[in-house]
């Protein structure tokens, strides 16, 4: 099943780089297409179509029987004991109902079991990937490819009888998100494990969690792309419109500092972004930010903060929800203090098919058992259009 998902992505990708080879060529020596290329890029577009649509078929199955991978149909619901746990750490020992990989980096376990409550946290303490697009590779993939159209396509109108001739075909860049490794090293005592009632997977799930989060949340903001994540911060930065800024530039509005953020500046940033991002779009700020853009009236004097309604709804800026996210800077000179986009189509996060992995070590510390624990993280810019910054000057 992978191994042809593997195939089609990369026969799509071929396709594609044929469609950007003619496009490349009529552009370097300043013509349009011919009638003859563009008969064989209409050619290559129908066949990327149809391979999106078999692509698409195999994902759909590869989806439903991504949970069930390793595990047979009789144990795919077992909740493993505290006791299995509390053998496998102390012993490195596999039971046969736990998935295991073996790998040219050595043996780890999955536990499916662990996977999920790690996943779920995540999700739930992470903002980033509360508001962000979060998709998993297969096994055997290790970066993940997408299209994106920087437009250029023209449309015109034809009349019943009378010819119509090719148009232009819409620019396209090829976004690439790399995974690479992160891990957590939790401990505990041989004592602990030998005579506590410690509950095994709710250890592991909060000491793994935490690190995990803190990890991703800071990789997937300010992690400079060298073998960690891409983060929001670290694309490069301009006050140019859509139109007019390089494929892969965030559009910037610059204030002094950040207590002189006004209404009218929060009101043209958010009509900066276009209005098919607007309606899935969100503010995401620091608290300390936050606090500052309480106190903001508008030429009526309303406050445009609004409190959530209820618990747990969240507070809402000019009509749109507001995260808080820790990671982004509240001072300093040349640093986006808020964020305000739809992060769904701006960013993605690329997780891996493998999830969490174990390793349990009573080796290299004696009297601690330590459980090496890693999974696979991928995050970068896709839609540069769908994120607008405010940057202060001092």
């Amino acid at each position: 099943m992978f191994k042809k998902l593997l195939e089609l992505r990369q026969q799509k990708a071929a396709k594609v780089a044929e469609m950007r080879a003619l496009l490349d060529n009529a552009e370097k020596e300043g013509k349009e297409l011919t009638e003859e290329e563009k008969g064989k890029f209409d050619t290559l577009k129908e066949l990327v179509q149809k391979m999106s649509e078999e692509i698409e078929r195999y994902e759909t199955v590869a989806d439903e029987e991504r949970s069930q991978v390793g595990k047979p149909a009789e144990t795919r619901s077992k909740q493993f004991t505290n006791e299995e746990l509390r053998h496998y750490i102390k012993t490195g020992e596999l039971r046969s109902t736990l998935s295991t990989t073996t790998g040219e980096d050595g043996g780890y376990t999955v536990i499916p079991q662990l996977d999920t409550e790690v996943m779920k946290r995540l999700t739930d303490d992470s903002v980033m990937r509360q508001i962000c697009n979060v998709v998993r590779l297969p096994v055997g993939a290790k970066e993940y490819k997408k299209l994106v159209s920087a437009g250029g396509a023209v449309v015109e109108h034809g009349q019943e009888g009378v010819a119509r001739n090719g148009t232009n075909a819409p620019k396209l860049n090829e976004v690439t998100i790399a995974l690479n490794p992160i891990f957590a090293y939790p401990k505990t005592t041989q004592e602990i494990l030998d005579f506590s009632s410690i509950d095994v997977l709710g250890w592991l799930t909060d000491e793994i969690s935490e690190s995990f989060t803190e990890t991703e949340e800071s990789d997937l903001t300010l992690g400079d792309g060298d073998k960690k994540s891409k983060g929001l911060l670290a694309y490069t930065r301009s006050t140019d419109g859509d139109k007019t800024r390089t494929f892969g530039q965030l559009q910037k509005m610059e204030v002094a500092s950040a207590d002189k953020i006004t209404a009218d500046n929060l009101i043209d940033l958010f009509y900066m972004l276009h209005s098919k991002y607007r309606k899935n779009a969100v503010w995401v700020m620091s608290s300390t930010i936050a606090a500052m853009l309480q106190k903001l009236k508008n030429k009526n004097g309303d406050f445009i903060w609004r409190d959530g309604l209820t618990a747990d709804a969240p507070a809402t800026l000019l009509g749109r929800p507001v995260h808080f996210l820790e990671t982004l800077p509240a001072s300093g000179a040349n640093k986006p203090v808020l964020a305000f986009g739809d992060f769904k189509r701006g960013y993605f996060i690329v997780d891996h098919e493998t999830g969490v992995r174990t390793r349990p070590d009573n080796i290299t510390e004696p009297g601690f058992y330590k459980v090496h624990t890693d999974k696979y993280l991928g995050g970068g810019v896709v839609d540069s259009n769908a994120i607008k910054l405010i940057e202060t000057l001092a």
